[in-house]
This record gives structure tokens, sequence and C-alpha cells, in this order.
């Protein structure tokens, strides 16, 4: 198996664990601090899934944490404010 066909596995594999890491917390987010958590999720895994190719996988798991906290935010504020 060449360097490149491992890189590639390994990187589904990561890619994989990313998406359920993300169901799962969304579950959890949504079961403690209702829907607008799910929404949050869904708008931080998108950016991840968008820029992970252009930015690294790092940057675009900060992206996505990034993303899903303002969108949460701004949910919270337009709801409660």
């Amino acid at each position: 198996m060449s360097e490149e066909e491992e890189t590639n596995q390994n990187s589904g594999k990561f890619d994989t664990f990313i998406l359920y890491a993300t169901i799962f917390c969304g579950f959890l987010v949504g079961r403690f601090f209702g829907f607008v958590g799910i929404g949050a999720f869904a708008i931080g895994w998108f950016v991840f899934y968008k820029t992970k190719e252009s930015l690294g996988r790092f940057l675009a798991v900060c992206a996505g944490a990034v993303a899903g906290l303002a969108a949460y935010g701004l949910a919270a504020i337009a709801i409660f404010g």
C-alpha cells in the first residue's frame, strides 16, 4: 500500500469520526440545551466539511467550532433578546 493510499484511508476514518462525533454531540446538546444546539452543530459540521480541503483539518475544525458557537449565540440572542 502506498503512502497516499494510507493517507486517504486515514483521512476517511477521521472524517467518519468527525461526522459521528458531531451527530452524537448534537443529540447531547439538543437534550440538555434545546434544539437550537442541533442547528448550531449542523452549521459547524457544514463549515468543517466545506473548508477541510482548502484550509486543512485543524483550521477546518476550528472554523466549524467558531461557526457553530456563533450560530448558537445569535440564535440565543434572537430567542431570548
